[in-house]
Order: C-alpha cells, then sequence, then structure tokens
C-alpha cells in the first residue's frame, strides 16, 4: 500500500502486492487513525477484478468519514461499473477525477452546502 498526501487529502493506493478486499480494508483502517481529519481517497483503480464488494467493503469508513469527521471520502475504481454502488458513496474513474471531487466538496462546505 502506498500513502500519499495532496493538500488536504490522504491518498490510500492498493498495488498488486496488496491484499485485496477485507485485508486491504483493514489495512486502511490502521493507518487511517492517523489521519482521520483528512479528506480520503482510496485509490483500488490497480486491483484488476475489482468488483462492487470491494468498494462496499469502506461502507463504515466513508459514513464516519462524512458524518462525523465532516470531509470526504472517494474511491478510485478505474473502469469498474459503479451502477451497484450506492450514490452515498463518492467514486471517479481516475486518482485525479478523485481529487477534483475532494476540492469541489470543499468548496461545497465552505460555501455552507
Amino acid at each position: 500500500m502506498k500513502i500519499s498526501q495532496h493538500d488536504n487529502t490522504t491518498v490510500f493506493s492498493c498495488d498488486s502486492s496488496d491484499p485485496i478486499g477485507i485485508d486491504f480494508r483493514n489495512l486502511v483502517k490502521a493507518h487511517y487513525k492517523n489521519m482521520h481529519q483528512q479528506n480520503i481517497v482510496i485509490d483500488l483503480s490497480a486491483i484488476e477484478a475489482l468488483n462492487p464488494k470491494h468498494v462496499l467493503e469502506f461502507s463504515e469508513l466513508n459514513t464516519y468519514n462524512k458524518e462525523t469527521v465532516l470531509k470526504s471520502f472517494v474511491v478510485v475504481v478505474g473502469t469498474m461499473s459503479v451502477s451497484k454502488i450506492p450514490d452515498d458513496i463518492a467514486t471517479a474513474p481516475t486518482l485525479q477525477e478523485a481529487l477534483d471531487i475532494v476540492e469541489m466538496e470543499e468548496i461545497e462546505r465552505d460555501l455552507g452546502y
């Protein structure tokens, strides 16, 4: 797993050597405790057989980060179809688009939306 900072956002990127599914979620949760006051992007685009189940495993963190911390949470899904992902989990096909979503949500929060 690679962890990187982009302004006020922490990006957790899965790479080919990482376990997928619940094991990757547990790795993220272990590091999340130190970065939970920030916007979070989970980049799963490196997973070849990515499916909605992998994204849904982050539902708990998504809800906590958006409702308790009041920060953004976006999952990068690459080319995976997001039709089976609930609307409350923000997804993006690329890391740049995920960072753009975070920026837009920051502006909305600043404006009081």
